[in-house]
Formats: structure tokens, C-alpha cells, sequence
């Protein structure tokens, strides 16, 4: 039967008799408050029965709500007092290692209850990241949406490794990377697209490496484009001179030329909003 006790040990101030005398003292005890409260104390250990030193303990109440942690010492003990009766949930992580899945126990008063916590080493451990931020470079706010890829150099040889979205904050994640030279591409509509220079991680580290997007001055810009056809047959012409007449106030004025492809085939791009008129014929040199 675990010895326990029901209220704490109360001295009394110090009596002093002299000769046949009476001396009443009298004792006020105070409940322990073990009589609510046990201990929780256990081992985290690697699965080959190894230690694991200076891990995070952490207790959870049975509806998942952090309780409190402590940390295991070198020998992977750890002793957490005063834990009121219940039922519980208990972990433990560190550096380098899976967090185990959450084991469930009961505390009851008086009797230390015991648990060992395995922790599976992580492949992962070893390898890097590479993060940062996505920011408008003309007034450096973050680009939330932007397509970030990520590739890999080595010599003249690029790979591409994966592509991620910057967050409302700009923020962009690469993980588990190996050892060796990256670089970063960010693209969004309205920005022109924009490539870091190349970064070397010698995993495990974390490397952080943001990146400017520049407003593109054409993103609100249209195209005008049609194919120039003979109207007796509707064979298309090519090499046909194109040009492209902005109209104001009925006033034309030419402001680009071109010449059909192959397949009589126009196209005017990058023009900004406004009334466009586009004229065509075929001219020949009789010199």
C-alpha cells in the first residue's frame, strides 16, 4: 500500500518547560494537496533502448489542451510532479527525431505513473530548406499569390525541383532539400518574372533567400491582331503591310507597321486602352 500523506507536516514553534509544569500546544495541519495529485514520470528512448537526453516532454489533458512539459535529463528521466488525477495524453519531441503519437494515461493519486516515450530518428533531419519572401520591389509590400519554383544547378545542368505559392505575407517554404546549389523563380500576372542568383545549402541548413517582383508597365496593355485575306478567293496574303492608327477625336494618327506572316497572319501588341484602327494592303516596288 503507497504511503501517502493526507495533510502536510506542521512543526510547532519551540517549548520550553521548566520543572513540573503543563505547556499546551496546539497544531493546525494543512491538507496535502497530494491527496488530489499524483506523478508522472518515465524514460525517452531511442527503439534500440538507448536514451535520449534533454527531450520536450509534453502533457496534454484528455481533450488535447497542453498541461505543462518538461524536459528529460541526461539519462532520458524525466519526473513531472503534481499532476492532478485524470486522464491525460503524453509526448515528447526533440531535434532530429519524429514526434511520437500521443500515449494516453491515467494519473492517480499516490502512485507515480510510469511511461516510456520512443522516438523514431527522422530521415529528413539531414537535408535543408530554402525560404524568403516575395516583395513588390516599388514599395516592398508582400506578393501573396506569386508561383514560386525552385531549381537545381549543377554545372550547365538545371532541374527543376517543385513549385510552391507565396502566402498572404509572401512567405514561400522549400523542404528536405539535399546538399547543393539552387536558385529561385517568381512569377504573377501584373509583375514581370524575376530569378535570384544561385545559392549553395549545406544541409542541414535553412537557408533564407527572398526575392523582388518589378510592376510590369504593360500588364494593363492589350493586342490587336486579325489575318489579312484576298477577297476574291479568301487565300490568306502574306507579307502584307499592316498598319495600326490610334483615332482621336476622329483624328488618325499611324502609330505601328507591320507586315503579315506566312499564314497572313498580324499581330500589334502591348497597347495601352484607346481607339485603334488597323489598315492593310500590298504594295509593290515598280522601280
Amino acid at each position: 500500500m503507497p504511503i501517502s500523506d493526507l495533510f502536510k507536516l506542521q512543526p510547532s514553534a519551540p517549548v520550553t518547560l521548566d520543572g513540573h509544569e503543563e505547556e499546551s500546544v496546539n497544531l493546525e495541519l494543512q491538507a496535502s494537496s497530494s491527496t488530489s495529485v499524483g506523478v508522472v514520470q518515465g524514460t525517452t528512448l531511442l527503439p534500440n533502448g538507448n536514451p535520449v537526453p534533454f527531450a520536450t516532454v509534453q502533457v496534454y489533458t484528455s481533450q488535447g489542451v497542453p498541461y505543462a512539459h518538461v524536459n528529460s535529463n541526461p539519462q532520458g528521466i524525466f519526473i513531472i510532479p503534481n499532476v492532478p488525477v485524470g486522464s491525460y495524453l503524453i509526448t515528447a519531441s526533440e531535434p532530429g527525431y519524429l514526434t511520437p503519437v500521443r500515449i494516453p494515461l491515467t494519473v492517480t493519486q499516490g502512485r507515480p505513473t510510469q511511461v516510456s516515450i520512443t522516438l523514431q530518428p527522422d530521415p529528413a533531419a539531414t537535408t535543408g530548406a530554402m525560404f524568403g519572401i516575395v516583395r513588390n520591389i516599388t514599395n516592398n509590400e508582400p506578393v501573396n499569390n506569386a508561383l514560386v519554383s525552385l531549381f537545381r544547378t549543377d554545372g550547365t545542368t538545371v532541374t527543376p525541383i517543385g513549385t510552391v505559392t507565396s502566402n498572404a505575407s509572401g512567405q514561400y517554404l522549400f523542404a528536405e532539400l539535399p546538399s547543393g546549389t539552387y536558385f529561385v523563380q517568381a512569377v504573377l500576372p501584373g509583375y514581370l518574372s524575376n530569378q535570384s542568383a544561385p545559392v549553395t545549402i549545406q544541409s542541414p541548413e535553412y537557408v533564407p533567400l527572398d526575392i523582388n517582383l518589378t510592376a510590369d508597365p504593360n500588364a494593363n496593355t492589350g493586342t490587336v491582331s486579325g489575318i489579312v485575306t484576298d477577297q476574291a478567293n479568301g487565300v490568306a496574303i502574306p507579307n502584307a503591310l499592316v498598319a495600326l492608327y490610334t483615332l482621336t477625336a476622329g483624328v488618325e494618327q499611324i502609330i505601328q507597321i507591320t507586315r503579315t506572316n506566312q499564314g497572313g497572319l498580324y499581330l500589334f501588341g502591348d497597347l495601352p486602352p484607346g481607339i485603334y484602327r488597323v489598315k492593310a494592303t500590298v504594295q509593290v516596288n515598280t522601280g
